[in-house]
């Protein structure tokens, strides 16, 4: 019985940290602006693209995040899109749409560089400080000690869209910025 306790237990803490990456991503949008020329036309709905599988609940806590403040990107809609790792051809097919934000999922094997080639215009999120640092992603998630950071490429607050805005660059206890690669 011990081991179905620390099972359950371990994903309640995953379901935790989804739901607080799914509220960071909320803010992250937020604080990011986009070139018009980046953005769909005002009748479209902005994209966002999940890729990978949801073991944390992260998609349903972003989608309840979204729905709940009606969040949009400058006046446009959102229309969540998730793709699970077996669907390289219809991701291919999604990215070609021109996302505003591509979100690896913990569980992702879809490969930063190729999605970047697709979606240059995008913002780049994922877990783990080498998603930033080594792989050339735009922000990732970490976690130590019980605590979620950010790791944020500087080139993030430096290219004109999508750019994050200078303010977050200031939340230095939840915040590390690296220089770009």
């Amino acid at each position: 019985m011990i081991p179905v306790v620390a099972s359950t237990s371990l994903m309640d803490e995953k379901r935790r940290v989804g739901r607080v990456q799914a509220t960071y991503l909320t803010h992250l949008i937020k604080f990011t602006n986009w070139e018009q020329s980046d953005l769909p036309s005002k009748a479209e709905s902005a994209k966002i693209i999940m890729l990978g599988e949801d073991k944390n609940g992260i998609v349903e806590s972003f989608r309840f995040l979204v729905s709940q403040t009606k969040m949009k990107i400058d006046g446009r809609g959102l229309e969540i899109i998730h793709l699970k790792n077996n669907l390289n051809s219809e991701a291919k097919l999604m990215l070609s749409l021109k996302p505003q934000v591509v979100f690896f999922l913990p569980e992702s094997n879809f490969a930063v560089g190729e999605v970047k080639k697709l979606t240059p215009q995008s913002l780049l999120i994922g877990n783990g400080r080498e998603f930033v640092v080594e792989s050339g992603g735009d922000i990732s998630f970490t976690s130590s000690k019980n605590r979620i950071r950010l790791v944020i490429s500087k080139k993030a607050f430096l290219r004109k869209s999508p750019k994050l805005s200078s303010s977050i660059s200031a939340l230095r206890n939840v915040v590390e910025i690296v220089p770009q690669i």
